[in-house]
């Protein structure tokens, strides 16, 4: 087996460095190693909930009020070939729905936005089809060209603004400044950036100076009212990142409907499993974060975690979980001594519940983004998951049934 790993580590370390490096800093980019690889060997599978004190294959549990989330299956499917390569649909982390079985996604490796239309089956929610279409360029707020070597990078989440002739993203930079998340407004007539938003605009934003590299704004979800974003990792003032052992802490931020910041809670994101020990060479790459979040009509949010690390075997393994979020005895940590910082201090966290989890092994399976689609026959909302493939054409979507209370 040695010599296997050595000719896939050959193979890996032969890919561009931006790679390496976000596996160094704990990003979970591996799939352009397992379009080489493994890419069409491995496909998730649904079990029973296992015994308590056990790590779970995948998890289907039905939340206090009865939100439930009925996993229906994955789509891989091919982007198109060719094209400039700045335009294409690479490293797809965010996607909202437009309506009509229409989306928009937003990728973390290029200045764009691209075109998805998804045809489901109206009684199952089984993905029957998905093909891109036009790509919008991203301009900044002159009119001019993002450099895609410079400036493509680490936009990672999309909602659709009140207007619906614009969108917000969430980056985990504000330009080439990697250590300052922001917001950005983009109009979709154009592309042209409209609107930003930097962590130094106000005094409750300003915690987010004190960032992770790479593990910066992840999430955006938008309902009338408001928008909630958060940090994927745990702020340097908050606490060390999750590890097998012990789970980390980041910060869900509220604002109104002007971009205006209202209050944070603390969100208590997993430990994962195990240490990564096979493949060797993804030794101490392990990683579990908050990639992404949605709002209900209620106010309760949805939050999709995903960690890169070892399953019970320590074989490499993406996991991703769903729960539901409820803030409503949460502190409000944007407050006094709280807004400085978390270590070793008192405070309640925001409340979650598990729905769902998948473990898709080493797979081309970093889902991170997660949007609403339309009803299906019988009032179940539809919910897509879209995979980060880094780069390449094999993308893969998971669709799951959201039941919500009558």
């Amino acid at each position: 087996m040695r010599g296997e790993d050595n000719r896939l580590l050959d193979s890996f370390q032969r890919l561009e460095s931006p790679l390496l490096h976000k596996l160094s800093v704990g990003r979970l980019l591996a799939a352009g190693f397992l379009v080489l690889c493994v890419l069409d060997t491995a496909k998730p599978a649904l079990t029973a909930v296992p015994a308590a004190g056990t790590a779970p294959s995948s998890a289907v549990v039905a939340a206090p009020g009865g939100v439930r989330l009925i996993p229906v299956g994955r789509y891989d499917f091919e982007a198109p070939a060719g094209g400039e390569r700045a335009l294409r649909p690479e490293g797809l982390s965010g996607i909202v729905s437009l309506g009509g079985g229409r989306y928009l996604t937003v990728s973390d490796e290029h200045a764009c936005l691209s075109s998805l239309t998804i045809q489901v089956d109206s009684i199952t929610g089984k993905i029957r089809a998905a093909r891109f279409g036009e790509t919008i360029r991203l301009l900044d707020s002159l009119g001019a060209h993002l450099p895609d070597s410079v400036l493509g990078k680490d936009r990672e989440a999309i909602a659709l603004d009140a207007d619906g002739r614009s969108v917000w993203l969430a980056n985990e930079r504000t330009g080439a400044d990697l250590h300052r998340p922001s917001l950005e407004r983009y109009a979709l007539s154009s592309g042209r950036m409209m609107e930003l938003v930097r962590v130094d605009s106000h005094p409750m934003l300003r915690v987010f100076e004190n960032i992770r590299v790479n593990l910066g704004f992840e999430s955006l979800t938008r309902r009338p009212g408001g928008f909630w974003t958060a940090n994927e990792g745990p702020l340097t003032v908050d606490g060390a990142p999750a590890t097998n052992s012990t789970g980390a802490v980041v910060r869900l931020q509220k604002l109104d409907d002007g971009m205006r910041p209202l209050a944070q809670y603390a969100y208590e994101v997993d430990r994962y499993p195990a240490r990564i020990a096979s493949p060797w060479f993804l030794a101490r790459n392990d990683v579990s974060g908050l990639s992404e979040l949605l709002e209900l009509d209620d106010g309760r949010l949805l939050a999709l975690e995903r960690s890169f690390a070892g399953d019970s075997t320590g074989s490499a393994n993406f996991r991703n979980r769903i729960y539901l979020v409820d803030v409503t005895d949460a502190t409000d940590v944007s407050r006094g001594d709280l807004a400085a910082g978390l270590e070793g201090r008192a405070y309640t966290p925001a409340h979650k519940t598990l729905l769902w989890e998948l473990n898709s092994g080493f797979t081309n399976s970093n889902f991170e983004g997660m949007g609403l689609g339309g009803r299906l026959a019988n009032g179940d909302q539809l919910l897509i998951l879209i995979a980060d493939n880094d780069t390449g054409r094999n993308e893969a979507l998971f669709s799951l049934r959201l039941v919500l209370p009558k």
